[in-house]
C-alpha cells in the first residue's frame, strides 16, 4: 500500500487511546494502529499510519456493502504487513475495523493465513473492544434492525410452514422461489443446482423479463464460480453500466451451502437498473432462503445419484392424484450384491462409480414413465410403479436385473460382476400402507438374498421364510424399544443347595419384559430373533450394568450369608470385545465378594469358540468370577473340554431332569453326567425341578443343587434382594441380643 504524506494525528478518541496499550502487550512488535467505526470514520490511528489510504483498501474489499468480512493483510512497500480485523456483531453487522502495522519477517505466510493467525492472537483484546463497540452503537439503529430482521425470520418461516406440507421437490422450491420473489420486490429470480439438473425460474413482470434471463445467462457460471471461491453473498447494484457484455441490471446471489460447506449451487435475484438497490435487509433474507433450500434438497434428494431420499419418494407417493394412489401399485427394493467385497477390492471411487451407474439403468426407458426412484442407503434403491401389479413390476425388475449383469465397469482385466437383488411388494391403498409395502418389498429381498442373490422375489405372506423373518423384525423392533424405554426387568430364581440345606446356595438372574399390557411375560421368542438379529450382546450388556447396580448396594449382606448369582452370557458376546469389557469394568465397580458372581455360558458357545472362551473365563476369573456350563448335555464333543475350561459348575439340561422318572435313557444321562462331574471336582445342578418326586430323584442320584419351581418361582430382583436384606438383619439382631 503506498504511504502518503503524514497527517496530523485526529483527536485521540478514549477507546483506541484505552486499547492501543493492551495491543501492543499483545503484539510488541506492533509498529502502528488505528481503529475505524462502522461508516470508515476514524476513532483514532498513530502517525505513521494515515487513515485515508487504508479507507481505500478497505472499500476495495468489499466491506461497505455488507459482505462477509474476513481478517485480510496486505503487503506495504517499506517492508509491513497491514492487517485490518472486522469488528462485528453476532449476526454480521459491522462494528468497527481494527488495523495494525508490523514488519514483515522473512518466513511470512500467505496474507490470508497471516491475518488469521494474527486476529486468533488478538482475540481477546478484540473481544472486549466489539462488546465496548456494540454498546455505543445508537439504540434506534439496534431496534430497527432487530425489528427488520425479526419481520424477515417471521415472514420465512410462515412462508416455509405454509408449503412444507406440498407436493414433490420442485413444486415447493417452486412456491418458495416466487414467494421469495415477492417479498423483496425482484422482477426475476431464479435457483440453479447444476449438479441435481434443477433449474427454476420465476418472473413477476413481462416487460424486464427478457433483459434480466438474458443477464442471469451472462452471468451464471460467474456468480457459480463466486459462490465456490467465495462461500458469500454478492450484490452488484450496478451491472453492465462499465460492461457492455452484461445487461444493466442488480443483482443479488446467494451461493445454496451444505453443511459440509460444498457448495450446491446459487439463488439468484434480478432487477432492473431503475429498481432501488438490494441492501443489507435483502441479503439478510436470501442468506436464510437458501439455508432452507439446502433442507429441502437435503430432505428430497440424495446427494451422490440425483435420486429422491426415501422422505422424498414417501412425499412423491403422497402427492400421487387420487386416481393414482387408490389404484394397484407396487414397490420394488433393489439390493446391489457384495457392494462390501467391491470397496476392498477396488476402493471406495469405483464404488461409488458402481452406485451411479445402477441409478442410471433406474430410469425410461427400463422403467416405465411415470415410476419414481430412490436410493434408500449405501447400496439400496426402491422404486414405486404407479399403476403397475406386482407381477409385472417383478418382470420389470428381472429386466433390470439383466441390464445391470451387461454394466462393464472395474479394470479391463478384472471387471466387477455386477449382480442386483430385488423384492417386489404391493402398495395398498390403506393406513402406513407405504411404510407396510416397504417393509414387505425388504423382505422379500433378503429372501432373495438368502436363496442364493441375483433373483426377485415377490412377497408372500404364505412363505415360512418371509413370515419368520417378518417376524424376527417384529421382535427385534419391540426389544430395542425395550431396551430403549427401559421396559426390560430382572427376576431371581432359587438355586437350592440338595446335599447341605443349611448352606446358602444362590439364585440365577433371568430377563423379564413388560408388556404393552402391563404384564410381565418371559422374552423367550424376542430373544431368540435377538440371536438371529446380532442383538444378544445388547442385552447381556443391559443385564450386567442392571445387576451390578442393584447388587453392589447389598455386597456385605451377599458376602455374611455366602450367597452365589448366576449371570447368563450368550455365545454372541463371549466374542464381543466391548461386551466382555463392560462386564469387567461392572464387576470392577460393584465390588462384590469373591466367588459370589457365577457367569453361566452354553455348553454350544464354550465348544464353538473354545479359545475365546477359555481366554474370557481366564480374565474374568482374576476379577473372582466363577464359571458354570448350561444346557450341559444337548451339545457333542464338549467332555474333551471340561477339564481346560476351568468350570466349576455343570447346570444338567432340563429336558434330561423332567422326564428323569419315566425315561430310562434320561436317567442314564443324568448318572453319567454326575460322575463325570463328581470325578472332575465339579458342582452340578439340575434345571427344571418341578415337583418333589423329582427332588427326591435328583438328590439320591447325588445332585449337588437344584432349580425349578419345587423350589421357588422366580421374583423381582430388587424385591428379592430387600427381603434377603430384612432377613439378614434380623438374623443378626437376634445373634447380637442372644450374646
Amino acid at each position: 500500500m503506498e504511504r502518503v504524506t503524514q497527517q496530523a494525528p485526529l483527536p485521540i478518541d478514549p477507546l483506541f487511546n484505552s486499547y492501543s496499550q493492551l495491543a501492543i502487550g499483545l503484539v510488541p512488535d506492533a509498529e502502528a494502529l488505528c481503529l475505524f467505526d462502522a461508516t470508515f470514520k476514524c476513532r483514532g490511528h498513530d502517525v505513521s499510519l494515515p487513515p485515508a489510504p487504508i479507507v481505500k483498501w478497505l472499500r476495495g474489499l468489499g466491506w461497505d456493502t455488507d459482505a462477509e468480512h474476513t481478517a485480510a493483510s496486505i503487503a506495504e512497500r517499506d517492508g509491513r504487513w497491514l492487517t485490518a480485523v472486522p469488528l462485528e456483531e453476532s449476526d454480521g453487522t459491522l462494528l468497527g475495523v481494527f488495523c495494525i502495522s508490523r514488519k514483515r519477517s522473512g518466513g511470512t505466510a500467505q496474507p490470508g493465513r497471516y491475518a488469521a493467525d494474527l486476529a486468533h492472537r488478538l482475540k481477546p483484546l478484540l473481544d472486549c473492544m466489539q462488546r465496548d463497540l456494540a454498546a455505543a452503537r445508537p439504540v434506534q439503529d439496534r431496534v430497527r434492525v432487530l425489528t427488520e430482521r425479526t419481520a424477515e425470520l417471521e415472514w420465512l418461516f410462515n412462508i416455509t410452514t405454509r408449503h412444507k406440507a406440498g407436493g414433490d421437490d420442485r413444486q415447493l422450491l417452486g412456491e418458495l422461489l416466487s414467494a421469495a420473489a415477492e417479498r423483496l420486490d425482484c422482477v426475476f429470480a431464479v435457483l440453479s443446482i447444476p449438479e441435481k439438473r434443477l433449474a427454476l425460474e420465476c418472473a413477476r413482470e413481462a416487460l424486464a423479463l427478457k433483459s434480466l434471463r438474458t443477464a442471469w445467462r451472462q452471468t451464471e457460471q460467474h456468480l457459480l464460480a463466486w459462490a465456490q471461491r467465495q462461500h458469500k453473498p454478492l450484490i452488484i447494484n450496478s451491472a453492465g453500466r462499465s460492461n457492455t457484455k452484461v445487461s444493466a441490471c442488480k443483482i443479488l446471489s446467494v451461493p445454496i451451502v451444505r453443511d459440509s460447506g460444498r457448495v450446491l449451487g446459487v439463488l439468484a435475484f434480478f432487477n432492473p437498473s431503475s429498481a432501488a438497490d438490494f441492501a443489507p435487509r435483502h441479503e439478510f433474507l436470501a442468506r436464510h432462503l437458501g439455508r432452507q433450500t439446502v433442507s429441502i434438497i437435503d430432505s428430497q434428494f440424495d446427494l451422490m445419484t440425483g435420486l429422491h431420499s426415501r422422505t422424498g419418494l414417501e412425499q412423491m407417493h403422497a402427492s400421487l392424484p387420487g386416481e393414482h394412489s387408490s389404484a394397484e401399485c407396487s414397490i420394488a427394493y433393489v439390493d446391489v450384491d457384495h457392494m462390501h467385497m467391491v470397496n476392498e477390492l477396488h476402493g471406495f471411487e469405483l464404488g461409488n462409480e458402481l452406485i451411479v451407474r445402477i441409478a442410471e439403468l433406474l430410469a425410461p426407458p427400463l422403467l416405465p414413465a411415470g415410476s419414481i426412484v430412490a436410493r434408500l442407503s449405501g447400496d439400496r434403491f426402491a422404486i414405486l410403479f404407479p399403476d403397475t401389479d406386482p407381477r409385472r413390476a417383478a418382470a420389470i425388475a428381472a429386466e433390470v436385473q439383466l441390464a445391470a449383469k451387461r454394466l462393464v465397469i472395474g479394470p479391463q482385466q478384472h471387471p466387477i460382476d455386477v449382480s442386483i437383488t430385488c423384492g417386489v411388494a404391493a402398495l395398498v391403498d390403506m393406513p402406513q400402507g407405504f411404510a407396510r409395502a416397504m417393509a414387505a418389498a425388504e423382505l422379500a429381498c433378503k429372501t432373495a438374498k438368502s436363496r442364493g442373490r441375483g433373483r426377485v422375489e415377490l412377497y408372500a405372506c404364505e412363505d415360512s421364510s418371509m413370515m419368520r423373518r417378518h417376524e424376527d423384525a417384529v421382535a427385534v423392533g419391540k426389544l430395542r424399544a425395550a431396551l430403549r424405554t427401559d421396559q426390560l426387568m430382572l427376576y431371581a430364581q432359587r438355586i437350592f443347595p440338595l446335599r447341605d440345606p443349611s448352606s446358602a446356595g444362590g439364585y440365577e438372574l433371568l430377563l423379564r419384559l413388560r408388556d404393552e399390557d402391563g404384564s410381565i411375560v418371559a422374552p423367550g421368542p424376542l430373544i431368540a430373533a435377538a440371536q438371529r438379529y446380532q442383538l444378544l450382546p445388547s442385552i447381556d450388556s443391559w443385564v450386567v450394568r442392571r445387576a451390578m447396580d442393584m447388587l453392589g448396594g447389598y455386597r456385605e449382606m451377599l458376602k455374611t450369608r455366602g450367597l452365589t448369582i448366576s449371570i447368563n452370557m450368550s455365545g454372541q458376546s463371549l466374542g464381543d470385545h466391548d461386551c466382555i469389557e463392560r462386564l469387567k469394568q461392572g464387576l470392577k465397580q460393584a465390588n462384590l465378594p469373591s466367588g459370589c458372581v457365577i457367569i453361566e455360558i452354553t455348553e454350544q458357545a464354550a465348544v464353538t469358540d473354545f479359545p475365546r472362551a477359555h481366554a474370557m473365563i481366564t480374565q474374568l476369573q482374576a476379577l473372582g468370577c466363577r464359571f458354570a456350563l448350561d444346557d450341559f448335555g444337548t451339545g457333542s464333543n464338549s467332555l474333551s473340554y471340561l477339564k481346560n475350561l476351568q468350570i466349576s459348575r455343570l447346570k444338567i439340561d432340563g429336558s434330561f431332569v423332567r422326564d428323569i422318572l419315566t425315561n430310562k435313557n434320561s436317567l442314564a444321562t443324568v448318572k453319567a453326567v454326575v460322575e463325570l462331574a463328581k470325578a472332575l471336582g465339579i458342582d452340578t445342578v439340575a434345571e427344571y425341578v418341578e415337583s418333589e418326586a423329582i427332588a427326591q430323584a435328583v438328590r439320591r442320584l447325588g445332585i449337588d443343587y437344584a432349580q425349578g419351581y419345587a423350589y421357588g418361582e422366580p421374583e423381582p430382583l430388587d424385591k428379592l434382594l430387600e427381603r434377603l436384606d430384612r432377613e439378614e438383619s434380623q438374623r443378626q439382631r437376634i445373634l447380637f441380643l442372644e450374646t
